[in-house]
């Protein structure tokens, strides 16, 4: 304790505190585990007042460390087993607060599952720029039962945390007696081990089944300690760590009275607008038609009670008069969605027998809007961001208002600011799908469009998506009624030179878009980068698009997420100097956040370390405005061409 309390050792690495919800956990650890007694005696012993610890701020590590020491005095355990003990409650408070299904979502298999992590750690920085997370690295191979687990983090002896989490972890979701084994780590790891205080740690897990135990499924439908307002409050910090991005302190109550607003509209809305369009002209009839949806009714958090409400709607593409009352009349909307109604055939092999799609959609949902609210008002405000989706904007039980709205869904999509497309690895084998994206193509710039698939791509699926590009073919794609095909077709010959011309561009901007949305993720680590990004380089090279794979390549996002850990400050006057590098770059020293840099004289096998400890703590919002930067100087121009070639 000595070494955590007495060195300063977070104030000499410039961090962050932890949040409160490591405490509230701490709290609830020694309630459960010892008596309330104890707990009072460690608040005594560390001289903190209760509400000033459990506050929802970041605290000093120092304070942290303190509470562990103290705890170790009351308890007399040592701190490697305080720490350990913290791992396995820490599982079982999260999943008996509600996120079970969240945790499915991320592997349907321990090692998978483990794997998945840095995708869950990456979606949560979107919302939490400042927040540290840790990187982890496994190497398992198919029908094994043991893997390597390889840890790096910004704190240093937190390794018996990763112990007791991952063994409560297989318990309790997989039904499996995981066990740990320390080991050597990899040379790149093996330094910081040295020299910075234990922040590495490496082991040999192994697994086995756990026989006369419940199946692990009903992790999910765990029931909360206490009811969900008192759950809301007490753990909108823990959110901060594995899912704050779904949550609003006051989303439950607002969603719920805006819901009965909205249901409570008239049945005959659609009568009433039919009448109304009567003998307009078209643009008329846009004014008229054109309705937005507010997040708050389609959108939601996964411990939300709204939930099931939203799951409900997504999951059946049928609509009602009740579901058109949801939308209002707009001008203008935030965010079309674009998606496919029906989940891949193999969505329940690829993502898990327990995984929801339709609770995947509406959580997804949640942190676009937040994404949208964060960049335009704040993030408080999500819920009235406004979403067009067919069945609560077109008026689905009426079929001739519904057949004209139809008809007019390019002018609706021009209407709207950006388009939000969740991207399965099925979404191009649709022609509604294919059909929404040539329109937005006409109507929108290609930076608008934002690719949701944190939750879709993992190394299971990621060969789905990549065949799924390289094969696209329009007369390959599925639709539900022949009349629509030929009107659909018709509508893409209009608007492009052929269909060839059309095919090309699509797979181009989907190669774009998928490598800007990888970019976020391969920062965190060289593996990262190779598994999921150099893929779509690689695609783009192997179709025929050099000056597209050229750009694609020069996206340095292992060095710029460095940069944007340690220089954030100046990343904006850094980024904005990239096009006149790219100009006219005769300096020997290079910008190295700019997108002119050379990547090869930056990402050695002697600083992928530095690379992947740097990447750690990370200011995310620098770094997504870099790799934003990047895609609008270095890509966009390029898929400008494609579009000009490809459009009449």
């Amino acid at each position: 304790l000595k070494y955590f309390i007495g060195s300063g050792n977070a104030a000499k690495l410039h961090l962050p505190g932890m949040y409160g919800h490591i405490h509230i956990i701490l709290k609830d650890l020694i309630n459960v585990s010892f008596s309330a007694e104890k707990w009072a005696e460690i608040l005594a012993r560390s001289g903190f007042e209760e509400e000033q610890i459990l506050e929802s701020v970041q605290h000093p590590d120092e304070v942290s460390f303190q509470l562990l020491g103290a705890t170790c005095e009351v308890t007399g355990l040592d701190l490697e087993e305080v720490l350990e003990a913290f791992g396995r409650h820490f599982i079982e408070f999260t999943l008996q607060s509600g996120y079970g299904r969240l945790f499915k979502a991320l592997g349907n298999s321990f090692p998978s599952f483990v794997a998945n992590v840095n995708y869950l750690h990456n979606h949560l920085e979107r919302q939490h720029p400042h927040a540290l997370f840790p990187y982890i690295e496994v190497v398992h191979e198919d029908g094994q039962n043991s893997m390597e687990l390889h840890y790096l983090s910004t704190r240093s002896g937190m390794k018996k945390i990763v112990v007791g989490t991952l063994t409560e972890l297989g318990r309790q979701m997989f039904d499996l007696e995981v066990s740990m084994v320390e080991q050597q780590s990899p040379r790149y790891f093996q330094r910081d081990m040295v020299n910075s205080g234990h922040r590495a740690a490496s082991w040999c897990v192994s697994w086995k089944p756990v026989e006369g135990v419940t199946s692990s499924s009903s992790s999910s439908s765990r029931q909360a300690k206490m009811s969900f307002p008192e759950l809301h409050f007490a753990m909108m910090d823990l959110g901060k760590f594995l899912n704050s991005s779904f949550f609003d302190p006051f989303s439950c109550c607002r969603q719920q009275f805006q819901l009965r607003e909205c249901i409570s509209a008239s049945p005959s809305e659609a009568e009433r607008k039919f009448a109304e369009v009567q003998g307009l002209s078209l643009d008329r009839q846009e004014e008229i038609l054109l309705r937005a949806t507010p997040a708050s009714c389609l959108a939601a958090a996964w411990t939300d009670d709204h939930m099931k409400t939203c799951r409900k709607f997504w999951s059946s593409s049928v609509g009602t008069s009740s579901n058109y009352a949801l939308s209002h009349d707009a001008d203008w909307v935030d965010v079309f969605v674009s998606h496919s109604w029906q989940p891949p055939v193999d969505w329940e092999q690829m993502m898990g027998p327990d995984v929801d799609y339709a609770e995947i959609k509406a959580a997804t949902l949640a942190v676009m809007a937040k994404d949208v609210a964060t960049a335009q008002r704040s993030l408080q405000e999500w819920g009235q961001i406004t979403f067009w989706v067919d069945k609560a904007c077109i008026a689905q039980d009426h079929a001739e208002l519904k057949a004209m709205s139809i008809k007019l869904l390019d002018n609706f999509i021009a209407k709207c600011d950006s388009m939000c497309v969740l991207f399965t690895w099925t979404y191009l084998e649709r022609l509604w799908c294919v059909y929404e994206w040539a329109c937005v193509l006409v109507h929108k710039p290609t930076e608008k469009v934002h690719l949701q698939t944190e939750l879709f791509v993992k190394e299971e699926t990621l060969p789905l998506y990549l065949g799924a590009v390289r094969n696209f073919s329009l007369a390959n794609t599925k639709c539900g009624f022949e009349e629509d095909r030929r009107v659909l077709e018709a509508k893409i010959n209009e608007a492009y030179v052929s269909k060839d011309h059309f095919e090309v561009l699509v797979q181009a901007t989907v190669i774009a878009l998928m490598a800007r949305s990888m970019a976020f993720r391969a920062g965190r680590s060289p593996k990262l980068y190779e598994t999921y990004y150099q893929p779509w380089v690689t695609l783009a090279r192997d179709l025929g698009m050099n000056d597209l794979a050229n750009a694609l390549g020069s996206c340095d996002c292992l060095t710029w997420r460095r940069v944007s850990s340690i220089s954030s400050s100046n990343c904006g006057a850094m980024r904005r100097t990239s096009s006149s590098l790219s100009a006219n770059s005769t300096t020997e020293t290079k910008d190295i956040v700019s997108p002119s840099s050379d990547r090869s004289q930056v990402v050695t096998p002697e600083c992928h370390y530095d690379l992947m400890q740097m990447s750690i703590g990370v200011n995310s919002l620098a770094f997504h405005e870099v790799i934003s930067d990047w895609f609008e100087i270095d890509v966009v121009p390029i898929l400008a061409k494609f579009q000009e070639t490809s459009t009449k």
